[in-house]
């Protein structure tokens, strides 16, 4: 996949049709309910607002039969395999992301591998678009070709949902800013180095992807890295008297 060696990133369109988005929506829906009245607060980010819409949902495949199979869906791996041709694709997540209508937090500009530490970086997160994604319901932006870059110093970013943004931004301008504008259906996929954020919703509808994770078998996590920041995250999580979107 040339585009996304190229920039780490790429995009394609209609990989699933309008019945199938059907069932999948029906099957968060049914999902979430599920999980609030449980009460799974840790896996679940909810808004600071009188609706309470669900901001992220975590670890969905490990509580739900479906969603486990969803992300082991066939065309989904199709698209990983192109990534890895020697090596074998391993399903890692899956988690859903909603931006509620006129939803004013932003995600930072951060790299995925600021957190989850795979070494070496063949890993990639997939974005399965549920709603139209564009630049004003806050679609995710990369920086075309930053995935070439080393991890960058990250720090606490005190927003719920994205916990580590970039202490500073590269400097020399040769990465170039790209939004990733979906339709219902379509894919994205961007490197877990790629620099990327995204904006705050300013439409009137909800702006939700599900998120998919992989890697290739070569790629190892670096577990006292990994133990450390769960540690690091749990502490922000417990911590008193948080603002609805920041530490």
């Amino acid at each position: 996949m040339q585009r996304y060696d190229d920039q780490g990133f790429a995009v394609v369109r209609g990989v699933f049709a309008a019945n199938e988005l059907e069932v999948i929506e029906a099957e968060v829906d049914h999902y979430l309910d599920e999980q609030i009245a449980a009460g799974e607060s840790r896996e679940l980010i909810l808004e600071a607002t009188p609706g309470k819409a669900v901001r992220c949902a975590f670890g969905m495949d490990q509580r739900s039969v479906y969603f486990d199979a969803l992300m082991r869906d066939r065309r989904l791996y199709e698209v990983v395999r192109e990534l890895w041709s020697d090596a074998e694709a391993l399903a890692d997540g899956t988690m859903l992301i909603n931006k509620a209508p006129f939803s004013s937090y932003e995600f930072p500009w951060h790299q995925d591998n600021a957190y989850q530490f795979w070494s070496p970086p063949e890993a990639v997160a997939l974005t399965l678009a549920l709603d139209d994604s564009s630049a004003e319901s806050g679609a995710i932006v990369c920086l075309a070709g930053s995935h070439q870059q080393e991890i960058l110093p990250h720090r606490p970013s005190g927003v719920l949902g994205a916990s580590r943004g970039l202490v500073e931004m590269p400097k020399d301008g040769k990465y170039p800013e790209v939004t990733l504008s979906l339709h219902p259906g379509d894919l994205s996929l961007h490197h877990v180095n790629t620099i990327h954020r995204t904006g705050p919703n300013r439409t009137s509808k909800n702006r939700r992807n599900l998120g998919f994770a992989y890697r290739s078998s070569r790629s190892l996590r670096n577990e006292a890295a990994m133990s450390q920041y769960e540690r690091d995250l749990k502490q922000f999580l417990d911590a008193p008297q948080r603002a609805p979107n920041a530490g």
